[in-house]
């Protein structure tokens, strides 16, 4: 629910222009686009995390609907009657609000919940992270809870605050989209859980550029875990981001390694590769075992064959690189063994990448955690599989658990 105006009385019933009530000018209508791109600039320039999320999101002016709206898709819609009434400030909070619930994933989360008293359990939420994240001007009229944001909506829900500033029939307008197609269909399990996993792919990369420029809130980050790292196994996360590193463009056609050593310079089957290089670390001083290690590679590889990387150097280190394995299109899939078992030290998998010359698109390092991470940083797309220890201050990190 998107709060009205300011001059709303908040105690009235809440009587919202109707789509063939109130159209707006030619003008009326830019002046607000013009002011939507300044809140957006805002958002951007002051608040990193919302700015992007925001930035990422398709906008339709619609009147169709009451007030605004976000679906499982990502897609927000404005009645520009709404809007229009709106200052600079309040619709950095308005656009906020919006992209929150589907960077949290409210769509696929609410399951069979009752759609209004969901959507005033997650307007809780958010509104009480941006006010307390001084995200724009709250708009009189909206829920407030003071707190909110370090609960979950399913507490919320469950558990309806007595203080909070609730209404009944679910406020001024049901902003949480259901999860149906375009038609109203309702989405197969299949379908929201893609839907759900793309959502919290994009919030990882978000939140790991605000937390790099320390524009991460506090009350998101905890939401942010336990959305991401609880619920979510590993490779569900890990596979879209991989996905995205795919480039349509590169094509190649090599000899057989597997007969150079045998003087036999044989062509390899054609392959198209769909991304670059990857370097895989082995943190072997983990408390990883052989089972796990097969786990492991068995996504790994699933991943390894919807990407098709040119190239993948499995790394294994503790306090230094004590094996590397390098495999070809041809070669796949890849063969883990733990090599090694001393100290642990991550700096010597990134020093051999710059020695050898090698510029993967990723780095993917599975490790427990605890190294020397605080004592360097590398500029490469690095992704943190961990099985204990999360503090990283760079790099993406998933943890990393063998039976989720």
């Amino acid at each position: 629910m998107i709060p009205m105006p300011t001059n709303v009385d908040v105690n009235s019933t809440r009587q919202i222009p109707e789509a063939d009530d109130v159209r707006l000018t030619k003008e009326q209508h830019a002046a607000l686009v013009d002011r939507v791109k300044r809140a957006k600039s805002l958002l951007v320039l002051d608040h990193c995390f919302f700015g992007m999320a925001v930035s990422k999101r398709d906008l339709i002016w619609t009147y169709e609907i009451k007030t605004a709206s976000m679906d499982a898709f990502g897609q927000m819609r404005i009645n520009p009657a709404f809007a229009y009434p709106l200052t600079v400030r309040q619709l950095m909070f308005l656009l906020a609000h919006e992209a929150l619930h589907y960077m949290l994933c409210h769509s696929t989360r609410r399951g069979e919940r009752d759609p209004e008293m969901w959507n005033i359990a997650a307007d809780y939420v958010i509104n009480d992270t941006l006010e307390h994240a001084l995200v724009g001007d709250f708009i009189e009229g909206g829920l407030k809870f003071d707190g909110a944001r370090e609960l979950s909506a399913e507490q919320l829900y469950a558990d309806p605050p007595e203080g909070g500033d609730g209404i009944p029939d679910g406020g001024i307008g049901m902003d949480i989209g259901a999860c149906v197609d375009e038609d109203g269909k309702p989405l197969d399990e299949s379908t929201i859980k893609q839907l759900e996993t793309q959502a919290k792919v994009e919030l990882i990369n978000t939140a790991k550029v605000a937390k790099s420029r320390g524009q991460l809130p506090s009350g998101l980050e905890r939401m942010i875990d336990e959305i991401v790292n609880v619920k979510t196994p590993w490779h569900v996360i890990l596979e879209p981001f991989m996905v995205n590193k795919i480039k349509d463009d590169v094509s190649w056609k090599r000899q057989n390694r597997r007969f150079i050593h045998q003087g036999l310079y044989l062509p390899a089957h054609d392959y198209l590769p769909r991304m670059g290089v990857v370097c895989l670390a082995i943190d072997t001083s983990c408390s990883v075992d052989d089972d796990e290690l097969a786990l492991y590679g068995g996504h790994v590889n699933r991943i390894f064959d919807l990407c098709r990387p040119s190239e993948v150097h499995v790394i294994y280190c503790d306090a230094r690189v004590q094996h590397v394995d390098v495999f070809g299109p041809d070669e796949y899939p890849i063969k883990l063994a733990l090599h090694g078992g001393g100290g642990t030290a991550f700096k010597p998998v990134f020093d051999y990448i710059d020695d050898q010359g090698i510029d993967p698109d990723a780095v993917v390092y599975l490790t427990d955690g605890w190294g020397d991470q605080d004592e360097f940083e590398s500029d490469l797309d690095t992704v943190w599989l961990t099985t204990d220890r999360t503090d990283f201050k760079w790099g993406t990190v998933i943890e990393y658990d063998p039976h989720a």
